[in-house]
């Protein structure tokens, strides 16, 4: 009987999981729809989430790690920090500075749903799942693709890297690549060479977008691929990463000056040098929530935008706010100053110390979630998104996969030894 409890227990936990991850990764298409629209799909299941770690730790408690703790307060700082930012900037509307807070923390709440709700090795028991579930998603998106460059049923007219944009199903490109990369990175989970002809459609699917990012998600997939024939035998060291991160930084600092710093063209550039004067304007505690560069600073129309005359730039106007929340980072560095960026440089790199202490498949496979993650806070709002829900779900599933909790010690980052 007990184990017959435990198989319906699973049975419905998988469930759970991989309506979870349809709902998350194609709620962009289901808001298109004028009757699904209002539900606004990844706050109602952020709140779900939230209900569900309440729900869960009251039925059967599970301890966190020290460092998880550590998340949690400097969370909690950087709310403090944005509150106090919120009375010296004289920045009020309560409604949309708890938007702001809620905004901030989902993707932590998805993490912590991940890590509590499912038991030790539930993740690796979906993994087939995950592989027959991305080859239908690819599958599709791809005929979808063929059918729309034959007959535009989604006609688009932006033009990129010489290639019409193709949006499908969903409402930006930004999304299409996302899926297809989350969707090649669950092939990566399990005999990939039987994959190819499917990773083939998904970087096709990825061309076709023609984001720039994309470039980079096939570049962190490949890495992926070849990490995880490493570390078949071998545990990898984090602090490996440190060498190329400032090889690749050294060499394309001219261009990433040019495009997030120092242009007087660039919309990033002027949200990034604005950031930094009103970091400076309200240090130490930034210009608070709802202030600038968040999704409630651009419903609202902070009197930011007006002080650094934001409505003379395309896309920065109050009729056309496109370009306005543009960069997580940017957001983070005129909200909540500097002492709340270290903080969120502190709490990336908890996560990073959390990943090297793991081994294998699961190790690699949550290095490049964090990396995907990392490398997209310059360039969007990724961690308020459905993108940044699902990407720390999956970080927290696979920390959880693992039934004992490893410490983290310094001498386990720089001599872990390669047997």
């Amino acid at each position: 009987m007990p184990n017959k409890i435990r198989k319906e227990n699973t049975k419905l936990a998988s469930i759970l999981f991989f309506t979870f991850i349809t709902l998350i990764l194609f709620s962009p298409v289901f808001e298109k729809m004028p009757f699904l629209a209002a539900l606004n799909i990844d706050n109602m299941l952020t709140f779900l989430c939230f209900i569900g770690i309440i729900l869960f730790q009251l039925k059967q408690p599970k301890a966190l790690m020290t460092q998880e703790y550590l998340v949690i307060a400097l969370l909690l700082i950087i709310i403090v920090l944005g509150l106090f930012g919120n009375r010296v900037a004289n920045v009020y509307g309560w409604t949309f500075i708890v938007l702001d807070i809620w905004s901030i923390c989902k993707c932590f709440i998805a993490y912590f749903f991940g890590r509590l709700a499912f038991r030790p090795g539930f993740f690796s028991s979906q993994i087939n799942g995950l592989v027959l579930y991305s080859k239908w998603v690819i599958g599709v998106l791809f005929l979808l693709l063929l059918v729309n460059l034959v007959y535009p049923i989604w006609p688009s007219t932006e033009i990129r890297m010489g290639i019409k944009t193709q949006y499908l199903i969903f409402p930006h490109a930004t999304y299409l690549s996302a899926t297809v990369f989350f969707c090649m990175l669950f092939l990566g989970l399990k005999n990939v060479r039987y994959h190819i002809p499917f990773l083939a459609m998904g970087g096709i699917l990825i061309f076709f977008a023609a984001r720039n990012k994309g470039l980079i998600f096939i570049g962190i997939y490949f890495f992926m691929l070849l990490f995880q024939h490493y570390a078949k035998k071998k545990s990898f060291k984090i602090s490996y990463l440190i060498l190329p991160v400032i090889t690749l930084i050294a060499s394309f600092w001219e261009i990433i000056d040019t495009r997030l710093l120092s242009s007087t063209t660039s919309a990033r550039s002027l949200l990034y040098q604005a950031a930094f004067k009103i970091a400076d304007m309200y240090a130490p505690f930034g210009a608070g929530f709802a202030s600038f560069g968040s999704g409630s600073s651009v419903k609202n129309y902070s009197h930011l935008y007006d002080k650094f005359r934001f409505y003379e730039y395309y896309g920065f106007t109050r009729e056309n706010p496109q370009y306005l929340n543009d960069s997580f980072i940017a957001m983070f560095i005129a909200q909540f100053g500097y002492i709340g960026t270290a903080c969120f440089a502190l709490i990336l790199l908890i996560f990073l110390l959390m990943i090297n202490r793991r081994s294998g498949r699961i190790q690699a496979f949550t290095l490049v979630l964090f990396l995907y993650a990392v490398t997209s806070l310059f360039t969007e709002l990724y961690l308020t998104t459905s993108l940044g829900i699902i990407t720390f779900f999956l970080i927290g599933i696979a920390f959880g996969d693992e039934k004992e909790k490893p410490r983290l010690r310094k001498d386990d980052l720089w001599k872990k030894p390669l047997h």
